[in-house]
């Protein structure tokens, strides 16, 4: 049984015009049906995109398959509104045709994160909501657009996420002649405690948007596109990961009626099922189709 099933939710997030709807559009291989470029308006809300769907629009009232894959967004929404008092009104659900990365996907565009956010109480528990709870991140950087902004690295170095295990980061418009991989690290550091030194070779980078670069940038999608398909199983086993570690801690206190059986059960899924080292055991009709644990 996969206990850690569902679409993987990966985010799009950094400062305000940074071209993260741009980026999202050419892996996609076209914009999505409600998508915000440049030279239009920046992205200003918050979007769910399902993708693999049969059609690019707005996601229809009756679609109830798609809208299950963006229901996150209203649990954030109910949790705003506990915290803040009300809910943010900016958000929207899109499905894309995108077959690519098929129904196994979710992505979110999210509005560039301004400073004044950080002190603004609907819009810092709405983003903060997100990065928590998303599968993967992708923080896109633009050397022309400046510092990663203390409120945004907050958001992640207060949960003690990790480069590489919760979110990345990429170098848009990257020009091999003026690079500034020095100011980049001075900017990565806020976001971590580590001692990490970034380098060109391990930098996930998107060339300038250019003749010059058209190869490169091919070769750079192609790349990104590679490094999407292969968090699919890092998510997994993080949520497996996440999942155990829920279940030691609850252990103790289990007590009551039934508590013998709680604990056998408790104890096969951390040393089994959650064991992301162990092959997954083979399928017992008698737990997964009864729940009946011998």
């Amino acid at each position: 049984m996969n206990y850690c099933s569902g679409p993987v939710r990966i985010a799009f997030a950094g400062a305000w015009s940074t071209g993260k709807t741009s980026i999202i559009s050419a892996l996609l291989g076209h914009s999505y049906s409600t998508a915000q470029i440049a030279p239009a308006p920046s992205t200003d809300k918050f979007i769910c995109l399902a993708l693999g769907a049969p059609y690019s629009d707005p996601i229809q009232s009756d679609d109830y398959e798609r809208r299950r894959k963006c229901d996150l967004m209203s649990h954030i929404n109910d949790i705003t509104h506990k915290v803040c008092g009300k809910q943010l009104s900016n958000v929207l659900d899109v499905a894309d045709k995108s077959q690519e990365f098929s129904d196994s996907f979710v992505f979110f565009d999210m509005p560039g994160w301004q400073p004044e956010y950080g002190s603004e109480c609907v819009y810092r528990t709405f983003y903060e909501q997100m990065i928590e709870k998303m599968d993967f991140v992708y923080i896109v950087w633009d050397v022309n657009h400046g510092k990663i902004h203390d409120t945004f690295a907050d958001l992640f170095k207060q949960k003690n996420k990790a480069r590489g295990r919760d979110y990345e980061i990429i170098y848009n418009r990257y020009d091999d002649d003026h690079t500034d991989m020095a100011f980049l690290n001075q900017q990565y550091a806020k976001m971590s405690d580590a001692q990490e030194i970034l380098s060109v070779g391990y930098t996930l980078k998107v060339h300038e948007n250019s003749t010059r670069y058209m190869e490169d940038i091919d070769k750079d999608l192609a790349m990104l596109r590679s490094k999407i398909l292969s968090v699919n199983q890092t998510v997994h086993d993080n949520r497996k990961i996440a999942m155990k570690e829920n279940l030691l801690n609850y252990r103790t206190k289990i007590t009551g009626m039934q508590s013998l059986r709680k604990l056998k059960i408790g104890d096969r899924l951390i040393h089994q099922d959650l064991n992301i080292h162990l092959k997954p055991p083979r399928y017992n009709i008698l737990r997964d189709v009864f729940g009946i644990e011998l």
